[in-house]
């Protein structure tokens, strides 16, 4: 009997197919042709099904959809070392918005070369970029370089500034300069990104995020909102990310932020909300009847000093069955690969525990939600992009191997990755990239800092003596 032909087949995995039943194959494969995933099933099935062009052997290691980051600012990554606390803004002679507006269509190139990464050896396949990048293009052409796939919104979509005054370190002179608190620039920039969804197989494509947590105005959000579903893609926003933003948000305008934004009509099942760490009971009435996705950012939930003070609603969400996926926000002092974990202990810390196998929902099938692109990504099916990792059968945190969900979850972590496929092709291998030359990005990202830091007059670096030669 002849056998069906497909480009390759990664055999002898521990197969996590996040399908609709949640099936794992202890010993499965996968069959892949072009950009798509042909079949998913037992590995001696498919071996004798398929005459592939390829076969990668996982050699017993667990075999995976790509990992979506929901929310990252992929430039913030090259601030590790450069602030302690992005809300200090008495600890440095420059606040962290002006580190924002003083990057270089190079340098956003740099960083995000870096970052995207970073993220595939994290076993990420794409990210969310929340519309604080300038030069776009640049950061595309660095993105598909590295072949990577993600979602890019307009730079800094906003029109009032009270609520900033809760946030001192992400405005300043400099940023407000380069990026106008002006409706007339925001609702003309909201479809700037859209025309990139033209290529059904482009790599990076468009979305309408406004900036929020209070700095849309009822006439933006709408138009953002108007502008998103006419071109059907998800509408995204900050909101209750930090003590004091819905205390100067209800002195504005004399109503809740989320209230608002559900009486005005601009909640929905595709508009996503991300932090909504501070949310009050009638806020949350206002998410559960409109259907809208949340954006958990449990790195972050950390870092505002917050996790003990805050209510948290983030798992009595999951269970409710709203949408709750996963974003690192800023990596500033970590990898995108401590964002499951964090989760972890955020859920312990608010006393109400959330499962490895939740969290790798909130990875996968919500992320792709967020995304707008839950019937082409987050699960190893047939039919959808071959956006597929492969750990390594070596790596630390692999093993007793009796439980993959909680490995892949809690304890693999950078360095575990030995293969990613991104729309069928592999860009990483062993390790390491096939695309770019590993050495080259990470000199460019680290000679970026160094004469961005110069420019703005600070000098980031080690507390401790360091010999020069």
């Amino acid at each position: 009997m002849s056998k069906n032909a497909c480009e390759i087949l990664i055999s002898n995995g521990r197969v996590i197919t996040m399908d609709a039943a949640r099936t794992i194959y202890t010993t499965g494969a996968v069959a892949v042709t072009d950009s798509r995933i042909v079949e998913v099933g037992a590995d001696d099935e498919l071996r004798s099904k398929y005459d592939a062009g390829q076969t990668i052997d996982a050699a017993g290691a667990i075999v995976h959809p790509g990992f979506i980051d929901a929310h990252n600012h992929i430039v913030h990554t090259t601030c590790r070392g450069v602030f302690g606390n992005i809300h200090d803004v008495d600890a440095s002679t420059i606040k962290f918005a002006d580190w924002k507006a003083d990057v270089t269509a190079q340098d956003e190139s740099a960083a995000t070369a870096m970052a995207a990464l970073e993220m595939l050896k994290s076993g990420f396949t794409m990210f969310i970029e929340p519309g604080t990048l300038f030069s776009t293009d640049a950061a595309a052409a660095a993105v598909e370089r590295v072949g990577m796939r993600a979602l890019f919104s307009p730079p800094y979509i906003w029109d009032r500034r009270e609520t900033l005054a809760a946030m001192p370190g992400l405005e300043s002179p400099r940023l407000m300069a380069r990026a106008p608190v002006d409706r007339d620039r925001a609702i003309g920039l909201l479809d700037a990104e859209l025309h990139r969804n033209q290529d059904a197989e482009a790599l990076v494509r468009g979305f309408v995020f406004v900036y929020g947590v209070g700095t849309a105005s009822p006439e933006l959000l709408q138009a953002a909102h108007d502008c998103a579903r006419a071109n059907n893609v998800p509408l995204h926003l900050h909101a209750g990310y930090a003590p004091g933003e819905g205390e100067i948000y209800r002195s504005v305008t004399g109503i809740n932020q989320l209230v608002h934004l559900h009486e005005l009509g601009v909640l929905d099942a595709n508009t996503v909300i991300v932090h909504a760490n501070l949310l009050d009971d009638d806020e949350e009435a206002a998410i559960q009847e409109s259907g809208c996705q949340i954006v958990w950012c449990p790195i972050s939930f950390f870092s505002l000093g917050i996790a003990r003070t805050a209510e948290f609603r983030m798992a009595a969400r999951h269970r409710r069955g709203i949408p709750v996926s996963l974003g690192v926000d800023g990596a500033f002092d970590c990898t995108p690969a401590e964002l499951m974990f964090a989760a972890h202990l955020a859920a312990r810390v608010g006393n109400d525990p959330v499962s490895p196998s939740d969290l790798l929902e909130m990875q996968t099938l919500n992320a792709a939600a967020a995304a707008g692109l839950q019937s082409e990504l987050g699960s190893l099916e047939p039919g959808k992009l071959a956006d597929i990792v492969i750990r390594s059968p070596r790596a630390a945190g692999a093993y007793p191997a009796n439980n993959p969900v909680h490995l892949l979850a809690l304890t693999m972590g950078t360095g575990s990755v030995d293969t990613v496929l991104v729309n069928g092709e592999v860009v990483l291998r062993n390790g390491r990239s096939t695309c770019i030359d590993e050495l080259e990005i990470n000199r460019a990202v680290t000679a970026s800092v160094s004469a961005r830091a110069k420019r703005l007059g600070i000098f980031p670096g080690s507390e401790w003596p360091v010999e020069q030669p």
